[in-house]
């Protein structure tokens, strides 16, 4: 079994949460600054601003992630997603066998958004990742793709093995 719990590697939702937030109180002032008649308006605003600021802040700032790689005895190798959000609890949010994973590819710019019609599962801890892969999946649920930041190890293991062999990691 390996496990790997990606680092942040950039602050995008910090600063864009910052922004949010800061853009939300400043309406608020302002609204107490206004006329009477006028101040639903600035109030609005930041109601407006508040959902995308939670948004951002529960999915990319509050989550973390583990990946591991699962072996098991009959020979098959399943990589499985946990999230978790701050305490001990985590939650199997993606299991996929190393047998269903069809294409690997590094993240750039031709393949930083998905292809039409097909679903795409982001299980990266950054906002935008500098260095991620993108699994092609094709299981009984039908095609679609896995985002993830993994190290060497994994990396190694998702894209060199054959199908058919179980990674060791030391």
């Amino acid at each position: 079994m390996y496990d790997y719990l990606p680092k942040r590697q950039n602050n995008v939702a910090h600063l864009v949460s910052l922004a949010l937030l800061l853009l939300s109180v400043a309406s608020f002032v302002t609204s107490a600054l206004i006329p009477n008649g006028l101040r639903v308006i600035p109030q609005a605003v930041g109601l407006i601003l508040l959902v995308p600021l939670i948004q951002i802040v529960s999915r990319y700032i509050v989550i973390r992630y583990l990946y591991r790689l699962c072996p098991y005895e009959d020979g098959n190798t399943d990589i499985e997603v946990y999230a978790y959000r701050g305490g001990a609890r985590m939650q199997l949010v993606c299991r996929v066998g190393l047998e269903e994973i069809t294409a690997t590819a590094p993240l750039c710019d031709a393949n930083r958004k998905p292809p039409r019609g097909l679903r795409r599962y982001n299980y990266a801890p950054d906002m935008r990742p500098r260095e991620a892969l993108v699994l092609s999946i094709t299981n009984a649920d039908g095609d679609c793709e896995v985002l993830l930041c993994p190290d060497e190890v994994l990396t190694k293991a998702l894209t060199k093995l054959p199908k058919t062999q179980s990674p060791t990691a030391e």
